[in-house]
């Protein structure tokens, strides 16, 4: 890089040493050539010839010089080549964004197909606009021209539509037509949608509440965007406080701040009563933040004070200084994702006595004596995974990309031998986990027949005084969540699992300790002592896993 830095300070002087070596034998010459020239100085018209040779020649990094050089002939040349080669991740899409306002006309033009154009062109230009935003407004009124001309493919028209609403705010003053084709055209209606939401106006709202009881969470999402344009869903939005989907409660107890929603208070406080779901206590004190009542400060810093979890009592503490001083709420979104800010070590060592579970009520895959038990104990198991559709051709950087248009569902049955069994009564409680591939919770009846609990990942099973207590969870990418799930037994003898607390993180070990309570080691936020009456506290290390 340095050498790249040093050669640009030369300006046009340099480009005439740097345009023959984009014909150089060596195919890494070609690419630093074309790399140290996207940021120079002195590209004009008289340059376009032999940047335009080096495309041809798949020099990669040149699309980015052309959009650099950014001239009419630079501009056509790269949405013609985007028309024949469409991807919304290539170098190509990142030279188009490149261009910014100057080529969003042009760009658009890509969606004005009579017919059908190549499957892959309109989502792909939909893609570069929302790269583009707001310097992608000139293009709106061609783009409503499309979307509300019937010559044009019902798939470009809706892409255009899409485009609109990924420019965002620019895009306000078409937003009547918007509503006015909407009422029009029906199958257009989810895209409209979307694309009111991502501008930001407040005749978002309707959609919003008609799509919440069917996507709650995606729904409540979108709603946080609009801040205190939903307020008015907000009497809706109280009732997802106690929604089956423990997800779902937090995203609600967000968006309640968000909006603005200040006759939520009284709900958002009784929250902090609880303690089961440390995510759900989170979202409830930013929300509180938000509406910025003084009178909450004594509850707040009760939990600052006394909450299990040293994240929420970071968030208490942030919420505290902002009522009182207008400070800014500075902490990372990632908590909603995977683990909180401030989020304490896991431990290699604690000081608990180790209470060992009764002979023959437990089988492990680890354990070679345990295995021939378990496999029979198997069961079938759908595992469903998706893909791009045989045939799909890769881009341009030779990756495979999967798109709503190309997306096809595979479905594989296969035998599933349990990691972990817990007998009870009347057979055994099973489980596995596949990583990514997800996992169950399996009742095998001792007369043969399988039911099954729930999908997620587990990683154990235990009794907990008069309960039974799965933990289970998944760290994958960015996400990292954890669960202790209650298994219970109906009276007729069907058992069922639900969520009974919240882990700060994925369940990685866990064990029964003195004193009745389990122990449970998550990944990278803290080891986690839970007694049987569910109160949650932080395991007290002998030795911090500081690499957690």
């Amino acid at each position: 890089m340095e050498l790249v830095t040093k050669v640009r300070t030369y300006g046009a002087e340099a480009i005439s040493y740097l345009l023959p070596l984009l014909e150089h034998d060596d195919a890494a010459v070609r690419e630093l050539a074309a790399y140290t020239m996207i940021d120079i100085e002195g590209l004009s018209s008289e340059h376009f010839g032999a940047l335009r040779e080096a495309a041809e020649n798949e020099v990669g990094w040149i699309y980015r010089v052309l959009a650099r050089l950014g001239t009419p002939q630079a501009i056509d040349y790269l949405v013609e080549k985007f028309r024949k080669r469409p991807s919304s991740g290539s170098a190509l899409a990142e030279a188009l964004r490149m261009l910014g306002a100057k080529g969003a006309i042009s760009i658009a033009e890509l969606l004005a197909c009579l017919e059908q154009c190549d499957e892959r062109l309109p989502r792909a230009v939909s893609s570069v606009f929302r790269g583009l935003n707001e310097d992608g407004s000139s293009a709106i009124p061609r783009l409503m021209e499309i979307a509300t001309d019937e010559r044009f493919h019902i798939s470009s028209r809706r892409e255009a539509i899409s485009s609109i609403g990924e420019i965002g705010e620019s895009s306000g003053g078409v937003v009547p037509q918007l509503i006015a084709l909407k009422e029009s055209t029906p199958p257009f209606a989810h895209t409209i949608d979307r694309a009111l939401i991502d501008i930001g106006v407040e005749e978002a709202l309707p959609g919003i509440i008609h799509r919440l009881p069917s996507d709650s969470y995606y729904a409540l999402r979108d709603l946080i965007t609009l801040g205190d344009k939903g307020y008015d869903a907000g009497p809706i939005v109280l009732n997802y406080l106690d929604d089956p989907d423990w997800d779902v409660r937090v995203i609600a107890a967000e968006a309640l701040g968000h909006i603005g929603y200040l006759p939520a208070v009284p709900n958002l406080v009784d929250i902090l009563s609880g303690g089961h779901d440390w995510k759900l206590d989170y979202a409830a004190i930013l929300s509180l933040a938000r509406l910025e009542q003084e009178q909450l400060l004594d509850e707040l810093e009760r939990v600052h004070n006394s909450h299990w979890y040293s994240p929420v009592r970071e968030v208490a503490r942030v919420s505290i200084q902002h009522i009182r001083t207008g400070a800014a709420i500075d902490l990372s979104h990632w908590w909603r994702f995977g683990r909180a800010e401030n989020s304490p070590e896991t431990c290699t060592g604690v000081a608990y006595e180790t209470i060992e579970e009764l002979e023959g009520t437990k089988l492990y895959s680890s354990r070679d004596e345990d295995r021939k038990q378990l496999e029979i104990l198997s069961y079938d198991i759908e595992v469903v995974g998706v893909g791009a559709a045989e045939g799909t051709e890769p881009n341009d950087n030779g990756i495979i990309e999967i798109t709503p248009e190309n997306m096809v569902e595979y479905v594989e049955i296969i035998e599933q031998v349990p990691n972990i069994g817990l007998k009870v009564p009347n057979g055994w409680l099973v489980g596995a986990s596949r990583g990514e591939w997800g996992g169950e919770i399996v009742h095998v009846a001792s007369n043969g027949d399988r039911l099954f609990l729930v999908n997620e990942n587990v990683e154990d099973i235990f009794p907990l005084g008069d309960k039974i207590i799965a933990t289970a969870g998944l760290a994958h990418l960015s996400s990292n969540r954890g669960m202790l799930l209650e298994i219970k037994e109906s009276e007729d003898g069907v058992y069922s699992a639900s969520p009974w607390r919240r882990l700060p993180g994925e369940p990685v070990s866990s064990w029964l300790i003195e004193g009745n309570k389990l122990l449970v080691n998550t990944r990278g936020a803290g080891s986690v002592v839970v007694d049987a009456d569910g109160t949650l506290s932080m395991a007290e290390c002998t030795i911090v896993n500081e690499d957690s």
